[in-house]
């Protein structure tokens, strides 16, 4: 036999493991891409706290303790209030209609389950500064995924504010996301700081 024959029987072979490899290839970026994609997708809006604007129809602005204010929509969410006695001030919950998740607006004092258990039992955890619009940090974030794919989010504000939900399901804790959110100052506050 001669070269050009070994040749011959050898590219066919070749181009066979390099089409194999590049569809390989292709099907570990894809996995990889879809992995990370999703994993991103988990993360919560990015929370900047700017001056408070017009409200819209329908919604409902609840002011904390110590100024923070959240804006939140009265067709999707129940909302309550209680005063607690230690320590003193006003809770407020806004329940999601038609489901048992619920967000929780308080001083950051009462919240230590999901300060300090939930981090435990988390097969994720990740954590962020808050910023206001000239960049300076205001409070932290925090959030984690239990194996059950629910998940819990604490956010405590450096004025003593805190907002929480428990673990839910990521449907609803994307609603949930949304009145975290939209926290602000009143314009007078916000000219302080």
């Amino acid at each position: 036999m001669d070269a050009s024959g070994t040749k011959q029987k050898l590219l066919p072979k070749l181009l066979k493991w390099l089409g194999a490899t590049a569809v390989g290839l292709v099907l570990i970026s894809s996995i990889v891409f879809y992995l990370v994609r999703i994993r991103a997708s988990h993360a919560p809006t990015t929370i900047v706290v700017s001056a408070c604007g017009d409200l819209g129809p329908g919604v409902r602005r609840i002011r904390a303790d110590f100024g923070t204010q959240f804006d939140i929509s009265e067709t999707a969410f129940l909302i309550k209030s209680g005063v607690q006695d230690m320590p003193p001030g006003v809770n407020y919950s806004a329940i999601l209609k038609d489901s048992t998740a619920r967000l929780v607006i308080t001083s950051n004092d009462t919240w230590k389950e999901v300060e300090d258990a939930f981090p435990v039992f988390s097969e994720d955890l990740h954590e962020r500064d808050i910023r206001g619009p000239n960049g300076r940090s205001v409070g932290m974030d925090r959030w984690g995924s239990l194996k059950s794919g629910e998940r819990w989010r604490f956010v405590k504000f450096f004025n003593r504010d805190a907002v929480a939900y428990l673990p839910t399901v990521p449907r609803e804790a994307i609603l949930l996301d949304q009145v975290i959110s939209s926290a602000c100052l009143s314009r007078d506050a916000h000219r302080e700081k």
